[in-house]
């Protein structure tokens, strides 16, 4: 490679992270939008109207508790990309969002971890604030805090629903970000 060149595997990440903020927009699954990518006519995205969230904080009937008490009776689906919003499976997002929604509260866009990130009914708190429905978010992944040190989150499909440590569930590089919903 010629000096000040771009490399293939730095070309692959962009697209990749591309196509997933694309999937976020549209509300669809990664696999969707690859299909549409690679179609070379996607439809077009515009964020002009879009609102990610549809309720507005203390809306919600739930609290921090309540989401981890919803997420528990989701901690027996398997992973699936392609059948995350399916009952019995998810990914870690969608399982994120499906204990929002029973919960009564809808969650972002396409519940992609990226539209966790933008959500506007989320607010950024510290590591040591950590408490039960505080979201953990890293680059390509999202779990809930049961507890201060404890977490429940789909991990991939080897390993499935997981509840253990933050540390064990959530890469600690780079730094996660750590977010609690603005209605409790």
């Amino acid at each position: 490679m010629a000096s000040g060149g771009i490399s293939g595997t730095a070309v692959a990440v962009a697209t990749a992270g591309a196509v997933m903020i694309y999937a976020g927009y549209r509300g669809i699954s990664p696999v969707a939008a690859l299909r549409d990518v690679a179609s070379g006519s996607p439809p077009p995205v515009s964020s002009q109207g879009t609102t990610l969230a549809t309720t507005t904080p203390g809306t919600g009937t739930g609290s921090g508790s309540a989401l981890v008490r919803a997420a528990m009776t989701h901690r027996d689906e398997k992973y699936s990309q392609a059948r995350r919003w399916q009952s019995g499976y998810s990914d870690c997002s969608s399982f994120v969002g499906k204990a929002f929604k029973d919960i009564g509260i809808t969650p972002p866009g396409g519940s992609t971890t990226v539209s966790y990130i933008a959500w506007k009914q989320l607010t950024k708190v510290s590591r040591n604030d950590v408490k039960a429905g505080d979201l953990i978010y890293s680059p390509g992944h999202i779990v809930i805090a049961v507890d201060h040190d404890t977490a429940i989150g789909q991990q991939n499909g080897r390993a499935n629903v997981q509840i253990g440590p933050i540390s064990s569930l959530v890469p600690s590089f780079p730094m996660p970000v750590f977010l609690r919903y603005k209605g409790w």
